[in-house]
């Protein structure tokens, strides 16, 4: 099976630098979150490419090209959680569908925003909030590049983590061994993004 780590090795092929923002109320409440991507240069290339924008190659869009850009990547297929999930003790909380989106690019990348809402207003505490970002299937590789921000409430800090690599490139290996030569690794990768997640944790001081 030691020929399926040169596939294995094809993944991830989108990296996206991600920032968190969680928004809360005065009653230190979370409300939703806006969720920030900046796509690698060679996918922003791509998309910009595809999309017949910047003409010229100068690096920059006009506010036409910039509108037209806005919410390429917002276009969900159902069931699509948005390579975003939010917890508190291991329970998931539902999340709605991407709003408020814009997109620019600077730089050779595109950043995309969106804001995503609570179903409810979800109090915090000293239990914390969880953040997660990433692709069950690997395919994306998600980095928390930016220190996380909560806007509003009081008392409340916000922390990024990162996974234990080395746990999380042995899960993928053991996941890997089970496949045999015949499968096509680029259809059938295995479900390990949990396992490479990085995450931001909200918690709240005692009023």
């Amino acid at each position: 099976m030691a020929g399926l780590a040169g596939p294995a090795l094809a993944h991830p092929h989108v990296f996206i630098d991600t920032r968190v923002e969680v928004m809360l109320d005065a009653q230190n409440r979370a409300t939703g979150l806006r969720i920030s991507w900046t796509y690698d240069d060679l996918y922003s290339l791509s998309i910009v490419g595809d999309m017949g924008l910047d003409p010229d190659w100068d690096g920059k869009l006009t506010a036409d090209e910039e509108a037209r850009l806005s919410g390429f990547d917002m276009n969900w297929d159902a069931g699509f959680a948005g390579d975003t999930y939010a917890l508190i003790a291991e329970q998931e909380l539902a999340l709605s569908a991407p709003a408020e989106w814009s997109a620019s690019y600077a730089a050779g990348k595109i950043t995309s925003v969106h804001v995503r809402t609570f179903e409810a207003p979800v109090p915090l505490g000293a239990e914390p909030l969880i953040v997660q970002v990433y692709d069950p299937g690997y395919y994306t590789a998600y980095t928390i590049a930016f220190d996380p921000v909560v806007t509003g409430g009081a008392g409340c800090v916000a922390e990024a983590y990162a996974p234990d690599l080395g746990a999380a490139d042995a899960a993928l290996q053991a996941a890997l061994a089970e496949y045999t030569p015949d499968i096509d690794l680029e259809m059938e990768f295995p479900a390990v993004g949990k396992n490479f997640a990085e995450e931001v944790r909200v918690t709240c001081a005692a009023p």
